[in-house]
């Protein structure tokens, strides 16, 4: 074991310039792998982003393969579309529209009286560890336990912002998302993003936990759940569709005007019942 020391001593004083070399290498090479599997990681995302799962586990959740809703209970803060404003009103010839296309038969369409944009997404019954669950709530509490600790929580809780809270629709975004059919939103400008994204923060500190994609969440109004990939004839057949309906909607209400998000239950998508209107100041 002495003889072994000694040998290593003195091939790393013999070739101390030579490991240097090797290790600049080695270093080289391992950056180069690591870019690589970056690019991989990023074009294995692009390919996933263009082929998405359809359906995937959320619509799986929430509906049946024919279109029928499921039982999908949970609590959430949401802002209700109003109940007469222009871009309801064209939306709902946007899901006529759907109802009548050829791939109806392929949606899980949402009820327009439940027509909302979610704020912060809360906690559901049924994928409680991966949506996200109260960190003060026991991982096996019934979700209405779950309901009843965070209301109290929003029973105490004063947001800071100021109302109402201004968004339009990303044209692009909703005409190239990748399932049918989510009205991509987005702020008016960075004045009304900074309200949204510190109303979000806020909200976090009350539920207790945070997702990955807290900070760069995209706001949306869910019109339809996918829950069967289309035909190249029914995905054209649906573009055309959409493209013609946003622009209607754009031009009928270009900015939405959002008041005091909500803490609501829901017992499916059908259905989201306010529990408490949010304070805001």
């Amino acid at each position: 074991m002495q003889f072994e020391q000694q040998t290593l001593q003195f091939d790393f004083s013999q070739k101390k310039d030579s490991i240097l070399i090797d290790r600049r290498e080695f270093l080289f090479q391992t950056s180069t792998l690591a870019a690589a599997t970056l690019a991989s990681s990023d074009l294995f995302s692009q390919v996933l982003s263009l082929n998405p799962q359809i359906p995937n586990r959320d619509t799986i959740l929430k509906f049946n393969s024919d279109g029928t809703r499921r039982p999908f209970a949970g609590n959430t803060v949401i802002c209700h579309l109003p109940v007469q404003c222009a871009m309801r009103d064209t939306m709902l010839e946007l899901r006529a529209a759907m109802e009548r296309s050829s791939f109806c038969h392929k949606l899980g369409l949402t009820s327009a009286d439940s027509y909302h944009m979610t704020i912060f997404p809360g906690a559901n019954d049924q994928d409680r560890m991966v949506s996200g669950w109260p960190s003060y709530v026991p991982a096996d509490a019934p979700i209405d336990v779950c309901t009843q600790m965070v209301g109290e929580r929003m029973e105490k809780a004063r947001l800071k912002c100021e109302l109402p809270l201004r968004v339009h629709i990303d044209q692009s975004a909703t005409t190239n998302f990748r399932t049918a059919c989510s009205l991509r939103m987005i702020p008016v400008d960075p004045n009304e993003n900074a309200k949204l994204r510190s109303v979000r923060n806020q909200l976090a500190e009350v539920y207790g936990f945070r997702l990955k994609d807290h900070a760069t969440y995209q706001f949306h109004i869910t019109m339809s759940y996918q829950t069967a990939p289309f035909t190249p004839d029914e995905r054209s057949a649906y573009r055309e569709l959409l493209e013609k309906h946003i622009k209607q909607i754009v031009n009928a209400q270009p900015v939405l005007e959002l008041g005091n998000p909500e803490y609501c239950t829901f017992p499916d998508m059908f259905r989201f019942e306010p529990r408490k209107l949010l304070v805001c100041s």
